[in-house]
């Protein structure tokens, strides 16, 4: 069975969605290293096979309940009216609006997440993450600098979005002295439309 036909089978999304859920909880409540597939399994009501149809083990299974987590809580914005317009102070506004519910979020679940980067976090979570920051924060920012043709856009929004995820990791991993979201989202904002209005040489 290819993997499309997977996706499309409702067993198949349900037991995804069964071990999502139970991976999520597990998480919230103890450390990865503590968590084993037989107790996932028991609170997903699945087999320890079908465990293994969706995941190779608990950190690459944390990992999708902390990306399933973050994008459900924020699907994609809404495009917005004045694409390709706003002035740099526009698209800072924009992106501390977007930012901030997600860091208000982030610190909300805060404990969750910072166990799934220390522990269940590979290169390919990173990868994700920084493309899930690109499309739910940068969307709709064009920016001088940024508006070449095609992958050297997507580059300037990779470098962008990769440097705000890691300011964000460090926010989270603070243990003193952590600045409150709102605070953050300006921070963030700040960067990002700092980076893309420099003009072109």
């Amino acid at each position: 069975m290819t993997t499309k036909d997977r996706t499309s089978d409702p067993r198949f999304v349900r037991s995804l969605d069964a071990l999502v859920e139970a991976v999520t909880d597990l998480v919230d409540r103890h450390p990865i290293g503590k968590i084993s597939i037989t107790r996932i399994v028991e609170a997903a009501g699945v087999t320890r096979p079908t465990f293994y149809q969706h995941f190779a083990d608990v950190p690459s299974a944390a990992q999708r309940a902390a990306l399933v987590r973050l994008a459900t809580a924020f699907p994609f914005p809404e495009p917005a009216e004045s694409r390709g317009s706003a002035s740099a102070a526009e698209q800072r506004q924009r992106v501390e609006r977007r930012a901030r519910p997600v860091l208000e979020h982030l610190l909300a679940h805060r404990l969750f997440y910072r166990r799934v980067l220390d522990e269940g976090a590979g290169a390919a979570f990173f990868e994700e993450l920084i493309a899930f920051v690109a499309a739910r924060l940068l969307a709709d920012m064009p920016g001088r600098a940024a508006m070449r043709q095609g992958a050297e856009k997507e580059d300037v929004a990779t470098v962008i979005a990769g440097g705000m995820t890691w300011l964000v990791i460090r926010w989270l991993r603070s243990e003193t002295g952590t600045e409150s979201p709102k605070a953050m989202a300006r921070r963030v904002a700040s960067v990002a439309t700092t980076v893309v209005a420099t003009d072109d040489p």
